[in-house]
């Protein structure tokens, strides 16, 4: 073989090289990587996603979408940075984000909800007794929430009339609420169970008063992913999937705490 063919082999084996190089999938995004999704999981709601971004929201999106054979990459962050991301187009998808109307015109929300989620409104026991929904509620009230969080559209309407304490982990809201730093908390019910569990406390130490809004929640995509319809489509056929089969259900139980 002259030394021109054996230089020209060599360079065809270099490049077969390198474009499997290119192309192999890299580790915790999807096996084909034709079509690379980027997913923003928040980092402080357990057990639907916690500082890990593992719990019930994260295994029902991997089992949703790998009934089309699809396997996200997930970036773990706080929920302002998912939506922040989500809204710059930097992800294709953020969860777990409320459908209402400050929501829904910015994000590309799917047919089929993740999840249906409460919230309540908690007081210290025989605290505030004439309370008993959101309008009795006086100005200047002292109302300890997440940062960011949506807690629906009537909490909406009379969010102006409060003195929020805005913070980050359901755990500093309870102990606030407990040395008496804030007059009530909306907190959604799993996530103060889970959060009370881990500190080595019960239910029965808080007065659980009234709901503040019982809703869905979502996988929502970006307007500024080309993919953002077709991945929606995706995965409300494989959540629909998972629930027509029981797989739903018992992702659920085999993640609650």
């Amino acid at each position: 073989m002259s030394k021109y063919w054996t230089y020209m082999w060599l360079l065809l084996g270099l490049a077969s090289m390198f474009l499997r190089a290119e192309t192999a999938p890299e580790t915790g995004q999807d096996t084909d990587t034709s079509i690379r999704i980027r997913l923003g999981a928040e980092d402080s709601w357990p057990p639907y996603s916690d500082k890990q971004g593992q719990g019930i929201s994260t295994e029902l999106i991997k089992a949703a979408f790998a009934k089309s054979g699809l396997y996200p990459g997930f970036q773990v962050l706080p929920y302002a940075r998912v939506l922040h991301d989500l809204s710059s187009g930097k992800i294709d998808g953020g969860y777990n984000v409320t459908l209402q109307a400050t929501t829904k015109d910015k994000y590309l929300f799917g047919k089929v909800p993740l999840l249906t989620v409460e919230s309540y409104w908690f007081f210290m026991p025989g605290t505030f007794p004439a309370i008993k929904r959101i309008e009795d509620i006086p100005a200047k009230f002292r109302v300890g929430i997440i940062r960011d969080y949506e807690y629906g559209d009537i909490y909406e309407l009379h969010r102006h009339r409060f003195v929020e304490v805005q913070l980050t982990q359901q755990s500093q809201i309870i102990r606030m609420l407990k040395q008496g730093r804030i007059d009530a908390a909306v907190m959604f019910d799993r996530e103060a169970e889970y959060a009370l569990k881990k500190m080595g406390q019960n239910n029965d130490g808080f007065d659980k008063r009234f709901l503040n809004h019982r809703g869905d929640v979502y996988l929502a995509f970006s307007h500024k992913s080309s993919r953002a319809l077709w991945l929606s489509q995706e995965f409300d056929k494989g959540l629909l999937m998972l629930k027509e089969s029981g797989e739903y259900e018992q992702l659920i139980g085999k993640n609650m705490p």
